[in-house]
């Protein structure tokens, strides 16, 4: 089963793929990555090579975003491995097969001047090859790491600071050296920068050259229409046109709660620092149900005092759902009394035939 990581990780890629950064890519165009890299890094053949190669080369290298949403899920998929040591190929040659890959890429690129490839792989690449090289006693492997450097060191594709610390990474059997993570020091910084930033809204919620059925979902809700069992126009979802500046305090709010609530799912019980979260006493239960559901039951009445989940609909939702109000429930009524009526009638009709035919 996939990792949350690598699921994250492979829905930005086809984020970014989605993207008109150049061209936007259909789904189909996109879902043909996966099949190739899965079968470069099964099987490192020539011809396995080659084609994943000119798909990145097409689709991924004109843009320095998609190289870097492509080498950040190389990373995580290079750590999502099994480590069992039955399955073929074996972890640290299924390692070496993307390193092989990017080698080819690299290799074409600076032959069609795509040096933004380099430079934005260059970070990634030194994390690469250090789960490569993080494995004792494998002399033969450390060799062809090695060797492999010395051949990208030989075309300069990365700096000299970037081979030094790739080799480096090699004799340390996978360690990072402190240059590498002073580097990415930066790097958290203006992640916290922007995580502090104002939300703001952009001028329009989905991508204008993206095909219907690939948009966000909160597109399809204006031509929702309820108890109406006519279907959507796929013609006329386009994206919804919005405000650009800073979004309003109740927005921002829902949105906090909605990344809290489904940061909850994978945090443990006992850790979680959610504000909404109640007090978990005596006699108070916390726990996940078969639903996945978190919630909280009085262990003394069995009652449910809270319980939500981010996939699905609220609790509080199905209840209003399953009370009997309103039109349905008078419908509901006069249906159930009709149905009575017929029933009758029929029970009666077939009584008298039967008085008829004695």
């Amino acid at each position: 089963m996939a990792s949350p990581e690598l699921a994250i990780a492979k829905a930005a890629l086809s984020a970014s793929l989605f993207r008109a950064d150049p061209v936007s890519l259909s789904r189909p165009d996109v879902e043909t990555l996966f099949p190739l890299l899965d079968a470069t890094i099964a099987q490192c053949s020539r011809h396995n090579v080659q084609s994943c190669k000119n798909w990145i080369m097409a689709n991924v290298a004109p843009s320095p975003a998609r190289c870097a949403s492509l080498a950040k899920y190389l990373i995580v998929l290079s750590k999502s491995f099994s480590t069992d040591a039955a399955p073929r190929p074996s972890l640290k040659r299924k390692r070496l097969h993307i390193l092989y890959l990017l080698s080819d890429a690299l290799h074409h690129a600076a032959r069609t001047n795509f040096r933004a490839c380099a430079e934005t792989w260059a970070p990634h690449v030194v994390t690469l090859m250090a789960a490569a090289a993080s494995f004792d006693k494998c002399p033969k492997h450390k060799a062809k790491l090695e060797s492999l450097i010395s051949l990208w060191a030989e075309k300069q594709y990365f700096s000299a600071q970037v081979e030094s610390q790739l080799r480096d990474a090699v004799s340390t059997d996978g360690t990072i050296t402190a240059v590498t993570q002073a580097e990415a020091t930066p790097a958290a910084a203006s992640l916290k920068i922007a995580k502090d930033a104002p939300y703001r809204l952009p001028a329009s919620h989905g991508d204008p050259s993206t095909p219907w059925y690939d948009l966000p979902m909160g597109t399809w809700l204006p031509h929702l229409t309820p108890n109406s069992a006519r279907p959507m126009v796929p013609d006329r979802i386009r994206p919804i046109q919005l405000s650009a500046g800073l979004a309003d305090a109740p927005l921002v709010d829902a949105v906090k709660t909605l990344l809290r609530h489904a940061n909850r799912i994978y945090a443990n019980s006992s850790a979680t620092t959610d504000p909404d979260a109640h007090d978990v006493g005596d006699g108070i239960l916390e726990d996940i149900n078969e639903l996945g559901e978190r919630f909280v039951v009085d262990q003394a009445t069995g009652d449910v005092l809270r319980a939500d989940t981010y996939y699905g609909w609220s609790r509080p939702f199905c209840e209003k759902m399953r009370a009997p109000k309103g039109f349905l429930c008078r419908h509901r009524r006069l249906h159930h009394h009709l149905s009575k009526v017929i029933r009758k009638t029929e029970e009666a009709t077939t009584a008298v035939e039967g008085d008829f035919e004695e």
